[in-house]
């Protein structure tokens, strides 16, 4: 008796893992989009001026990437995989000072969430480009499926 309940609940798990992981990975185009298969990487540009620095710190709830200081067409770039339950969430002060107007620009700005961004705003590849006028965020400065899209604008 102990047996068979053994080899039903061995088939149960194993018909779950299997349709579990067929729900997960998807083709399209021949490439594979599962959220969890491959570590994304998040860039965050300085497209604001020649003469203007970007500062920027990021951090998750595991990880804190520390303070940077980006100059004008510098990038910092992070990867990292999405954890299992989808909740992964990297967050970023940004704070940059005007000499023309003579003022700070600071913003906080969620810079990746699982949930809201993939396969909507990019897949591995997610790319922000900080201008004057605010934060854009796609999957591709110049080529991508996803176009860069203005999320936020500094006062």
């Amino acid at each position: 008796m102990s047996q068979s309940f053994l080899v039903l609940g061995s088939a149960a798990i194993f018909s779950t893992l299997l349709i579990f992981s067929l729900l997960c990975a998807q083709a399209v185009d021949g490439r594979d989009y599962d959220i969890h298969a491959t570590k994304k990487t998040v860039a965050v540009y300085n497209y604001i001026h020649p003469d203007i620095a970007l500062t920027i710190h990021c951090w998750s709830s595991e990880d804190d990437l520390g303070e940077h200081t980006l100059y004008y067409r510098q990038n910092f770039r992070w990867r990292f995989r999405v954890n299992f339950w989808e909740s992964t969430k990297f967050v970023c002060d940004s704070n940059w000072y005007d000499p023309a107007r003579k003022g700070n620009h600071t913003v906080k700005f969620t810079a990746y969430k699982a949930r809201r961004d993939w396969m909507k705003h990019c897949v591995n590849n997610c790319d922000w480009s900080i201008q004057l006028d605010g934060g854009y965020y796609g999957d591709g400065l110049y080529v991508g499926r996803f176009p860069l899209e203005k999320m936020f604008s500094y006062n």
